[in-house]
């Protein structure tokens, strides 16, 4: 049977981290998912199961329910009203979304590298090219606003950034941000703010984009701060007239988000598990430290102590040749020590000499998935 299939999918393929992660099985020391092993919080569980009996299960508006949006509304910034606030599946579906109104065939996005690989992938489903951006390491993988002007063109219409950085944890000043959105008004762009982990911070706090909103589209979610990846429950905020087309985006390709999940959602950016997300991040924070010092002690490998998100990224270029890449070692790793960390060539061309380790494992994994990688690399 011949079947046939739009040019939209053709080249495009799971990123890098999901193909790793596919090779591992249940025994499998996984330091490479982005997913915290924290059970949703109780207070959350337990508000959805009282509430559940008597909550409205219908449809809700396109762009969400007008409580959770004003909510969010609230939290993002001041003058922000609900007509800022599109709520979406999960902040990947919010990215695709945005850039479906945004793009069409033949714009240019410019994408970070290294950077989250999907965003690539969603540019070019969208119709559009993406064109990489360089985080120096030297300058701490912080954005250049000067590296960003070279990039433009006619048809570049957009550019994602992200902070916290995943992969490297950095974390981008207030000034960094203000120099995005003034290259976007200056040159008519829309940023695309990626703050999935801006509540993920271990040092100072994590400036938001939101307060540009004119020029800007910020993209959170509920998966990284309260550690509910399942739920699916992300949003978009920007201005006015790019909201409606998103609700109307939704309307098309999803009708709305879950109910059930809206409401948790709620409960959640009420304060229901504020308790036990502080108590998640004191956690956090030990396994990061745990995680640097074994990978010191057991490695050797030149690292960054991150400032957000929670990963380590790791220099493993030494350990390289033009006949062996970085997704060669990440493979190695998995069949000859069933440990899984992820290769740096997963985010970008930049990035090709370093893995990222996660230390949103538990500590017990932590500790023996880095023995583990220090074992193979003392063979390699």
């Amino acid at each position: 049977m011949t079947l046939f299939t739009s040019d939209r999918l053709r080249g495009i393929e799971k990123t890098l981290i999901r193909q790793v992660n596919d090779r591992a099985n249940a025994s499998s020391i996984n330091l490479g998912l982005g997913e915290l092993d924290f059970p949703t919080p109780a207070a959350i569980l337990e508000g959805v199961a009282t509430g559940v009996r008597s909550w409205p299960m219908g449809y809700t508006a396109n762009a969400g329910l007008p409580e959770l949006r004003d909510l969010i509304a609230r939290r993002s910034g001041p003058g922000l009203t609900a007509d800022n606030v599109c709520v979406t599946i999960g902040a990947e579906e919010a990215i695709f979304a945005v850039l479906m109104v945004l793009v069409n065939a033949g714009d240019e996005v410019l994408v970070p590298d290294p950077g989250f690989p999907a965003y690539e992938s969603i540019v070019r489903m969208a119709g559009g090219t993406p064109v990489a951006y360089i985080l120096p390491p030297d300058r701490g993988f912080t954005l250049d606003a000067s590296e960003l002007e070279r990039r433009l063109t006619p048809r570049t219409r957009a550019v994602i950034i992200n902070s916290p950085h995943n992969p490297t944890g950095a974390v981008y000043t207030g000034e960094e941000l203000r120099h995005v959105a003034a290259l976007c008004r200056k040159h008519n762009l829309t940023a695309l703010s990626d703050e999935v982990y801006r509540a993920v911070i271990f040092e100072g706090r994590a400036e938001s984009l939101s307060e540009h909103y004119e020029r800007t589209v910020v993209v959170d979610s509920l998966s990284k701060t309260y550690a509910m990846t399942g739920w699916r429950l992300g949003w978009c905020v920007a201005h006015p007239e790019l909201i409606r087309l998103l609700g109307t985006f939704n309307q098309l390709a999803i009708s709305c988000p879950p109910a059930v999940c809206q409401r948790a959602a709620i409960l959640a950016l009420e304060g229901a598990a504020d308790e036990e997300m502080s108590r998640n991040m004191g956690e956090l924070k030990r396994r990061r430290d745990l995680a640097a010092r074994c990978l010191k002690e057991s490695t050797g490998l030149a690292f960054r102590v991150p400032r957000g998100a929670f990963y380590l990224w790791a220099d493993v270029s030494a350990r390289l040749s033009p006949s062996r890449t970085s997704l060669d070692l990440a493979l190695e790793l998995i069949e000859r020590e069933n440990v899984v960390v992820i290769p740096g060539a997963a985010f970008g061309r930049a990035a090709a000499g370093s893995i990222r380790l996660s230390f949103a494992a538990s500590p017990a994994n932590i500790e023996e998935g880095i023995r583990r990688v220090g074992r193979f690399l003392g063979r390699a």
